[in-house]
């Protein structure tokens, strides 16, 4: 029997215990006259005989989420007054307070401000243009004229221009003799980093490698004396349980290194991803050429099994609920230890003659038209007496190539930036935006509607489908229900969170906040965060299908796209005996916790890859009857949850495919 013709036997056989009596007839939904249904994995079938809400209410919600929606308004107001909102930023910190504020006057309680934490040092990113210029006419006293504007990004907690800043371009030597060949050029140049399209990873692999040639540019500045006049490496040492290699993440090979002792009673090491976490490895065990063991790390505790075939080993890195990351080590030998630090040394001896000069900064590529932006590393803790002083520039690939293209031909490029990257020392507070409709007969119950309302702040980026759209959705479902004067059961929490981006820091710490029985209170909390497209259904156990079934049913065959050709419904996707989800949004931080979180499927024709984390997320994407739709969507279900006889069931552990942290974000 399939997934849903179990479910429609079971919905079936309610109806009929509640009716006394059953046909074909009285049951059967068609497409062509549909007088109410639920979408059950993928398909139509009968409502679940669940008491949920008031049918005048949700009709009252339907009409005024279609024929009064203020949603598209309020997501304007955010991003062309607020702009990108990056975590601890003056922005978001205005935009958190503008939303509290809105809560209020929509007749909400309780309001407030949540303070998750701190950061030591702000970064708030002022306007910022970069372009190049040239001598366009033969005439001695002409002018350089602008010949291409140019799109790029810094990493966020780290220095721009002091004002504007115009240089030639010269590239970054590989040898000590090609730095003497043009010795003295560098100062007040921009310095072009040599790109590798070919190399593996994708768009997002340009930012963690800004943020590590950040941190070795302030290392050899500290030591510029020595790092010029480096060691001879005839004596480089090897630790005998010494691995390098490399993690695959999505694709993006980052280094990784591992120390294994299995010598002695009790077998000992670490390891380390870099720009991710290190830590301690334990509970090593061997069993022919396989080893097993656990490494705990900042984000948790993950199983890796390698398989070790003489000087190389290759495996698996697992999270608790069995995504797998491959891993591929090679022992450390002294000839490759050796050339190693003779390679690093070179560099970092061709760097410090380089930053000896004074550059204006260095400019990167990268790997399509896009410019993906990220921080750099410690940015929570870092005091701004510790930042470096250099400036890098990601640019498209087209810009560098322009540049890299003229430079090579020997044209007397002028490239301009003016980047107005201001850190400020803290510490400041960090929040999260807390505002409920209080139960009426179960106040201490409560369903949970959200979305994070920090965003990367790139130049050029609003904010918007990362994730200006899902706190604009829970804005409006807030409103909806205030302007219906909706009066549930239950209590209706709305949540806007801070810090995801980072790694679901507020809504993490809003979790460590509640007691157990606060949060065993909690029927489910849903997150919007996919982007601009509507909240087209949901993944959920078996157990859960009914109710969530019931809930979402009154939306189904609402709103009708004349673009797509279809209604605009919700299917509930049964998924087993567990939620099958992922941890890459605030939802797996209550999963985690026990409490059922889940993540709306964006279903639509946005490309929401294009704006993701990049320049062009600008209001322009944001589709307004997805927006519509969804906002009713998440107040009708609050609503219905808030009045079933119960709480949304759960059984055991919640979710199956959710990772143990969100890689993405800490990673970032």
């Amino acid at each position: 029997m399939s997934k849903l013709n179990r479910y429609l036997v079971l919905s079936l056989a309610g109806t009929c215990m509640s009716l006394g009596a059953c046909t074909s007839s009285q049951t059967r939904v068609t497409e062509e006259e549909p007088q109410g249904y639920a979408i059950i994995d993928g398909e139509q079938a009968p409502i679940p005989q669940i008491e949920m809400g008031d049918p005048e209410t949700i009709e009252a919600i339907i009409s005024e989420g279609k024929n009064n929606s203020q949603v598209m308004a309020t997501l304007t107001e955010m991003c062309e007054t607020f702009g990108p909102r990056l975590t601890g930023s003056t922005s978001l910190e205005q935009s958190q307070r503008w939303a509290r504020d809105l809560f209020e006057t929509y007749g909400l309680s309780n309001a407030h401000l949540h303070k998750w934490g701190e950061v030591e040092t702000r970064f708030d990113r002022g306007p910022s243009s970069g372009r190049v210029l040239m001598k366009t006419s033969r005439r001695r006293n002409a002018e350089p004229r602008e010949v291409r504007s140019m799109e790029f990004t810094t990493l966020a907690w780290a220095p721009g221009t002091d004002g504007t800043e115009q240089g030639p371009t010269m590239f970054l030597p590989s040898t000590l003799d090609e730095y003497e060949q043009n010795k003295g050029d560098y100062a007040d140049a921009w310095v072009l980093i040599q790109p590798n399209y070919g190399g593996r990873g994708g768009v997002r692999s340009t930012g963690f490698l800004m943020r590590e040639r950040m941190d070795q540019r302030h290392d050899i500045r500290s030591n510029l004396d020595e790092i010029m006049n480096p060691t001879p490496a005839e004596n480089a040492e090897v630790d005998p349980y010494a691995w390098e290699g490399s993690f695959d993440y999505h694709g993006s090979q980052v280094p990784a290194t591992l120390t294994l002792n299995m010598d002695g009673d009790e077998p000992t090491g670490s390891m380390s991803i870099q720009n991710f976490s290190e830590g301690p490895i334990s509970n090593i065990e061997k069993n022919g050429n396989t080893v097993t063991f656990q490494w705990k790390h900042d984000m948790g505790t993950s199983n890796i099994e390698l398989n070790i075939d003489g000087d190389n080993a290759t495996g698996v890195s697992r999270a608790a609920s069995g995504n797998e990351f491959a891993l591929e080590f090679a022992r450390a030998t002294a000839a490759a230890a050796q050339e190693e630090q003779t390679e690093d040394d070179t560099m970092q001896a061709v760097m410090a003659h380089v930053l000896a000069e004074n550059p204006l900064g260095f400019i990167s590529s990268s790997k399509d038209e896009r410019v993906w932006t990220t921080s750099s590393n410690k940015w929570r803790e870092r005091k701004l007496e510790d930042y470096p002083e250099d400036v890098e520039v990601n640019v498209r690939q087209s810009d560098y190539d322009f540049l890299a293209t003229r430079t090579m031909e020997g044209v007397d490029l002028i490239v301009e930036f003016d980047l107005q990257n201001n850190l400020s020392a803290g510490p400041f507070p960090v929040y999260n935006v807390i505002a409920e409709i209080p139960g009426t007969e179960k106040p201490e119950e409560v369903v949970i509607i959200s979305a994070h309302m920090d965003s990367w702040n790139g130049p050029g980026s609003q904010g918007t489908v990362d994730n200006g759209t899902g706190t604009a959705v829970t804005i409006e479902a807030a409103r909806i229900l205030g302007a219906v004067g909706a009066q549930p059961k239950r209590t209706i929490r709305f949540a806007l969170w801070g810090g995801e981006e980072q790694g679901l820091l507020g809504s993490k710490a809003y979790i460590e906040s509640l007691s157990e029985e606060e949060l065993a209170n909690i029927s489910a909390a849903f997150v919007d965060d996919g982007g601009t497209n509507y909240e087209g259904g949901i993944p959920a156990a078996d157990f859960m299908v009914e109710y969530l079934a019931a809930a979402t049913a009154p939306i189904n065959g609402v709103f009708y796209s004349e673009t797509d050709g279809e209604h605009l419904n919700v299917n509930i996707r049964p998924t087993g005996d567990k939620i099958d989800t992922h941890g890459g949004s605030d939802h797996a931080a209550f999963n985690r916790a026990g409490v059922p979180g889940f993540f709306w499927d964006e279903v639509g024709r946005a490309d929401y890859q294009y704006g993701w984390h990049t320049q062009n997320d600008r209001l322009d994407l944001a589709i307004e009857e997805y927006l519509m739709q969804s906002a009713t969507n998440a107040a009708i279900v609050a609503y219905n949850l808030a009045n079933a006889p119960d709480l949304l069931p759960r059984e055991g552990e919640l979710f199956e495919n959710d990772e143990e942290s969100d890689t993405t974000a800490a990673a970032e």
